[in-house]
C-alpha cells in the first residue's frame, strides 16, 4: 500500500511547488509550475515509490468556500466509495500562502470543514517579514494547535523535514492495521527520503545559524543605545523574532509557551539585560552573548524535535554564551526579512 496525500488550497499558494520540493527530481516537471497563473486543473497525481501526491486545482477568486469544499471532498468520497484501500486519502495538506502574512476567513472555514487528517502548511515562509511573524503566528494558533501547523519554504528547502515527519506519523496511523504493510511503507519512505532529508537538515541548520548570528549582531547594535533601560524592550523583541525564525527554519509554528521557555533558558536573562543597561562597557558583550546563547539553545531544541528538557537547554545556552565571546558581531549580520 502507498499512502495518498492530497494537497489543496487557494490558487498560487505554492501547492505544486511543494510537491516538487518533496519528491525526487523529475517527478514534477518545471512546466507544471506557473509563476503568474494557475496550471493545475482538476487533480494531477504524482506517483513516487513511497506515496502518491494528489495535487488539486486551487480555489479561484470568486469561488465560494462551499463550492471548493465540495470539489475537494468529492474526490475524497469518490476514493472512499471505490472500496479499495489503495485509493483512500490518508493525509490532506491545506496550503496557505505565507507571503500574504494573514489567514483569510475562507481558509479558516475550509480547514474547519475538512477532517482531522488535515495538516496546515504555510508555504513561502521565507517571505514573512519581522513585523508580520508574530501576527501570523497568532492567527494560525487560533485556528489549529501547533502540532498541526508546519512552516515551509519550497525555495529554501526549510520546514520540509518537519512536514514529512508529521505526514509520516499521520499516514502510519492510517495504515497501522496491517503490520507488514506498515513495516514496508516505513522502509520505502526512509530510503526514498534519506538523501533529501540530509540536505534539508543541513539547510535548516545553516539558516538557523545565520539568524542566530544576525540577531546577536543586532543585539550588540541595540546595546549601544546610551540611555539606561532603553535597550531592554528592543533586545527582547529581537530575541523573540530570532526564536520565531529558527522555529520556522525547522518547520515549527512557535507558540507562547515555547517562546517563554526558550527565552527563559538564560535564567537571569531579563535581569542580565537590566544590569547591562547600567554598565555601558559590558552592554555589548552581555547582550550579544545572551542572544547568541538563547539562539543556540533554540536551534538544538528544534533539531531535537522539541524533546530537550530545561536542563539540557541551559547547557546549550551556556555553551553558546561562551562561544560568543570569540565572535566579532559587526561582521555577522544578514538582511532582515
Amino acid at each position: 500500500m502507498k499512502p495518498n496525500i492530497l494537497i489543496c488550497g487557494k490558487t498560487r499558494a505554492g501547492k505544486t511547488s511543494l510537491v516538487q520540493a518533496v519528491t525526487h527530481a523529475g517527478t514534477v516537471p518545471d512546466e507544471a509550475i506557473g509563476d503568474a497563473e494557475a496550471t493545475t486543473r482538476g487533480f494531477d497525481v504524482y506517483e513516487t515509490e513511497v506515496a502518491n501526491f494528489i495535487d488539486s486545482e486551487g480555489m479561484e477568486p470568486g469561488q465560494t468556500v462551499e463550492e471548493y469544499s465540495r470539489f475537494i471532498m468529492g474526490e475524497v468520497v469518490n476514493r472512499l466509495d471505490s472500496d479499495t484501500a489503495e485509493n483512500l486519502v490518508h493525509n490532506i495538506w491545506y496550503c496557505i500562502d505565507g507571503s500574504g502574512a494573514r489567514v483569510q476567513s475562507a481558509d479558516a472555514r475550509l480547514i474547519q470543514q475538512f477532517s482531522d487528517k488535515v495538516l496546515l502548511v504555510v508555504t513561502k515562509a521565507e517571505t514573512l517579514r519581522k513585523e508580520q511573524t508574530e501576527s501570523m503566528m497568532s492567527q494560525l494558533l487560533d485556528l489549529l494547535p501547533s502540532e498541526r501547523i508546519v512552516m515551509v519554504s519550497s525555495h529554501n528547502k526549510t520546514g520540509l523535514a518537519q512536514l514529512l515527519n508529521k505526514a509520516f506519523e499521520m499516514t502510519g496511523q492510517a495504515i497501522e492495521g496491517a503490520d507488514e504493510e506498515l513495516f514496508s511503507f516505513r522502509n520505502r519512505w526512509n530510503t526514498y527520503y534519506g538523501n533529501m532529508r540530509s540536505r534539508w537538515e543541513a539547510q535548516a541548520a545553516k539558516e538557523a545559524d545565520e539568524y542566530i548570528n544576525w540577531a546577536a549582531g543586532r543585539a550588540a547594535a541595540i546595546a549601544l543605545i546610551p540611555l539606561p533601560l532603553a535597550d531592554v524592550a528592543p533586545l527582547m523583541a529581537n530575541e523573540a523574532y530570532m526564536i520565531y525564525r529558527i522555529g520556522a527554519a525547522y518547520g515549527y509554528a512557535v507558540d507562547s509557551s515555547i517562546m517563554t521557555m526558550l527565552a527563559g533558558v538564560a535564567g537571569g536573562s531579563i535581569a542580565g539585560k537590566l544590569a547591562a543597561s547600567f554598565l555601558p562597557f559590558l552592554k555589548v558583550p552581555i547582550a550579544a552573548g545572551i542572544t547568541y546563547g538563547v539562539g543556540k539553545a533554540a536551534k538544538a531544541y528544534f533539531e531535537s524535535g522539541m524533546t530537550m528538557n530545561i536542563s539540557e537547554l541551559k547547557e546549550k545556552f551556556i555553551e553558546g554564551e561562551k562561544e560568543s565571546k570569540n565572535t566579532n558581531w559587526k561582521d555577522n549580520k544578514i538582511e532582515e526579512d
